[in-house]
């Protein structure tokens, strides 16, 4: 048997994994479907799910975003503004306080809606400053997704296009994420969905 076995060697005699030299800065060595070693981007350790659902029911054409007051929560009844005029609102209305750079890499869930009805979906970044009763602007990410109910027996899939590493956010920006009936006419909305979060920083 060898007298120089590789589990016996001083970390300064090992060497780093194949292709580590040329390989970009947070990438991770994986194996990939043709059973190669490859490197690739670290996205898993990087990426955050959050969760987003609520009801709404309107009859109007305002755009809403979720309140957690008064013992309700997911409840999409609050007006959103742009620029934010209401520190309590534009505080309850955000899904994610960003605490690092990164992008909105998905937003994907399902919908139900009580009659043939439209309602609009979008999600907004925006970013507010500490003790400045200043509204902030909200920059939307992504494409205005719009789904038109089946009625109390069919469930709708819904996925925003146009996200990638462009629908980009700072560290101490927030999430916000609307619904709008485009109609003025009685509208009930349940949804579940997941954003899928991906940080840089």
């Amino acid at each position: 048997m060898a007298s120089n076995e590789h589990s016996s060697l001083d970390n300064a005699q090992l060497h780093v994994p194949k292709d580590f030299s040329t390989a970009s800065n947070n990438t991770v060595l994986t194996k990939n479907n043709s059973g190669a070693l490859q490197w690739q981007d670290d996205n898993l350790r990087k990426t955050h799910f959050v969760r987003v659902g609520g009801f709404l029911s309107k009859s109007t054409t305002d755009e809403y975003a979720p309140t957690y007051s008064s013992g309700s929560t997911h409840t999409f009844d609050t007006i959103v503004t742009n620029p934010t005029n209401d520190a309590q609102d534009s505080v309850a209305q955000s899904i994610l306080y960003c605490t690092r750079d990164g992008f909105v890499n998905a937003f994907d869930g399902v919908m139900a809606i009580n009659s043939p009805r439209s309602v609009e979906i979008r999600v907004y970044k925006g970013t507010p400053t500490d003790q400045s009763s200043t509204g902030f602007a909200l920059t939307q990410l992504g494409d205005t997704m719009t789904e038109t109910g089946e009625g109390n027996t069919t469930p709708n899939l819904f996925n925003m296009t146009s996200l990638s590493s462009s629908s980009s956010f700072s560290a101490g920006d927030v999430l916000i994420v609307t619904l709008k009936p485009t109609a003025a006419a009685a509208t009930t909305v349940r949804f579940n969905s997941t954003i899928e979060v991906v940080y840089t920083s």
